[in-house]
């Protein structure tokens, strides 16, 4: 996996208050507003805790930063095969067997064909007044 930077104190700080932030703003107001419940007391704890640990030692913030990278690393390493793997099975795989089975075609021609002397694809000149509007 990927190497996880060091970050400097106004880094270290810049995550506490980032950090409280989102805590207070998504998981305290957010979701819950949005989901009609009332205000909940943990996140607002959370972030508070962040925001005077910033602001008062951040570079001992180190530690749970190093953590919180980590598991980023993870979700993102599994999120991207997940994600690629849909896009794969759900759009690109349907459309080369149709292009194979129903149009027949064969896009890249990797068919082997021992009467030809070269593979290789003439390029076709075009005509220069064709370049006056390119677009």
């Amino acid at each position: 996996m990927n190497e996880i930077r060091e970050l400097d104190r106004k880094g270290l700080r810049d995550f506490g208050l980032l950090g409280g932030a989102i805590a207070a703003g998504l998981f305290g107001s957010l979701l819950p507003l949005l989901h009609h419940e009332p205000l909940p007391i943990l996140p607002w704890l959370i972030a508070t805790i962040l925001w005077v640990w910033a602001l008062i030692a951040p570079a001992t913030l180190n530690g749970i930063y190093q953590i919180w990278m980590k598991i980023g690393l993870v979700l993102g390493w599994i999120n991207t095969r997940i994600i690629l793997g849909i896009v794969f099975y759900a759009l690109l795989m349907p459309m080369g067997l149709v292009m194979r089975g129903v149009f027949h075609q064969d896009t890249m021609k990797r068919k082997l064909d021992a009467d030809l002397a070269t593979y290789r694809v003439i390029a076709q000149v075009k005509p220069r007044e064709r370049m006056e509007k390119p677009f």
